[in-house]
């Protein structure tokens, strides 16, 4: 597993998904970045297992491809993919949250803080299984 890369996407992706969680215990104030944190610590944790598992990363803006590269890369490494709905579903709603003129109810936030949660659990498991991977989270 190359050390500098994965190092860089998974600690933002934990820094991400820490920030998440200290938002979502002030929706009121903070919901529209819970939100936000939600989707990108997602983003930095498909690519944490991408370059954990295939030694690199998709480059363009369309994340979907990360989508099609973590399947592809699950199915070669035999790994259940299907925590990677989750990512999906993230995607699914970025432009929305990221740039969209509507709010976003809190029923909604915690709905999308639950969904990173559980692609992250699902990110920490694959990563788990790779030979090298620690988790330590104050790298």
């Amino acid at each position: 597993m190359p050390d500098a890369p994965f190092a860089v996407f998974y600690r933002r992706a934990t820094q991400l998904a820490d920030a998440m969680r200290l938002c979502q215990d002030d929706l009121s104030a903070y919901g529209s970045a819970a939100a936000l944190l939600a989707v990108h610590s997602a983003i930095s944790y498909s690519d944490a297992v991408l370059i954990g598992l295939i030694g690199k990363r998709p480059r363009g803006e369309d994340h979907r491809q990360a989508v099609v590269a973590l399947k592809r890369a699950c199915t070669g490494a035999k790994i259940d993919e299907r925590g990677i709905a989750h990512l999906q579903t993230l995607l699914s709603v970025k432009t929305d949250i990221s740039y969209g003129d509507q709010l976003v109810d809190n029923e909604k936030i915690e709905a999308l803080c639950n969904t990173a949660e559980r692609f992250q659990t699902w990110a920490e498991r694959v990563l788990a299984k790779k030979e090298g991977y620690r988790n330590d989270r104050k790298n």
